[in-house]
């Protein structure tokens, strides 16, 4: 009588009992194990996917249609012909283009980026690389600053800033009015973001100091090694920081509320504020194009750059 043998690498031989057939090779028929459950997540992310995306949908939707139809109900295709001519009507429906507005904003955010970025990384290398008398007191003096809410700084800030500094009015260049109510929104950057401090820390401490010390013996000095050792480290970092803090600066809307009082001087979140302050609900089509518009840029970042996020965000410094 003859019989199959099924061999394994590494393991002895085992015959099969007469009948019994071999195991099939190749993909198993029945699905893996863990199908059902991963499913059900998918469908769950789907359907959140769907209810945080409906906003975005109603947004565009209204967008391109009359005044008489917007805000009716939803349907996934306008019934009525798409108004395209909502966003050219709208661009010069303020006292100023819609452009002047954009301007602003890239201006601030784009400072405030650059800021943030230069003082939170040198701050943030003093604190890792540095030993110094009381370092350890004053890192948490400035995360503790994190505890504090915008709300209770809001009325000294603009004290000191506007009675002491004299930054609510003044100058004019480039066809701008006041250019001093921008300062309260730029300068304060230039001093660091302490949960950016913080984040930025913890990614140089995860570099290996040996790096430091081989640069030491070719006779650099600090600024030297953070130019060349730990600055192109903390690229992934570096750029999520700036993606964060410039989608920050672009959505900020009581900061500039509160300085920027020259309607030239508005950020594109003023304007929207200036639609519905000046026409109501009335031209709802306008607004909701102007919406678009206002998101437009920072939704092109964010997906552009979020791989680069979620890399600074798990503080994977190298190893070594």
């Amino acid at each position: 009588m003859s019989s199959e043998v099924e061999r394994t690498p590494g393991a002895p031989a085992v015959a099969l009992p007469v009948g019994v057939p071999p195991a099939p090779r190749g993909r198993a028929l029945l699905p893996p194990r863990g199908f059902g459950s991963k499913l059900a997540a998918y469908v769950v992310v789907l359907l959140i996917s769907i209810i945080s995306l409906f906003p975005l949908y109603w947004m565009l939707e209204n967008s391109v249609r009359t005044a008489v139809d917007a805000g009716a109900n939803v349907t996934l295709v306008p019934k009525t012909p798409w108004q395209w001519s909502n966003y050219s009507t709208m661009w010069h429906y303020l006292p100023f283009p819609m452009s002047t507005f954009l301007i602003n904003s890239f201006v601030v955010a784009g400072l405030v980026t650059v800021g943030t970025v230069i003082s939170s990384a040198l701050i943030a290398y003093g604190f890792a690389r540095f030993r110094f008398f009381g370092r350890e007191a004053f890192f948490a003096v400035i995360i503790s600053t994190m505890m504090i809410p915008y709300a209770v700084m809001m009325i000294p800030q603009y004290a000191l800033f506007i009675n002491f500094f004299h930054w609510g009015s003044g100058g004019s260049a480039f066809g701008y009015h006041n250019l001093r109510q921008f300062l309260p929104q730029i300068v304060p950057a230039f001093f660091g973001s302490p949960i950016f401090i913080f984040l930025l820390r913890q990614f140089i401490r995860g570099i290996p100091y040996t790096l430091d010390e081989a640069a030491m013996v070719d006779g650099a000095g600090p600024l030297r090694i953070f130019w060349k050792i730990i600055l192109p480290e903390l690229r992934p970092a570096l750029a999520a920081v700036m993606v964060l803090t410039f989608i920050g600066k672009w959505n900020d809307f009581l900061g500039p509320l509160i300085y920027l009082q020259d309607p030239h001087n508005w950020t594109v979140e003023l304007a929207l504020n200036g639609f519905v302050g000046r026409y109501g609900t009335s031209n709802l089509n306008l607004q909701m194009a102007a919406s678009v518009i206002a998101i437009a840029p920072i939704a092109i970042i964010y997906f552009v750059a979020s791989r680069q996020i979620i890399q600074g965000v798990t503080l994977s410094g190298v190893k070594g």
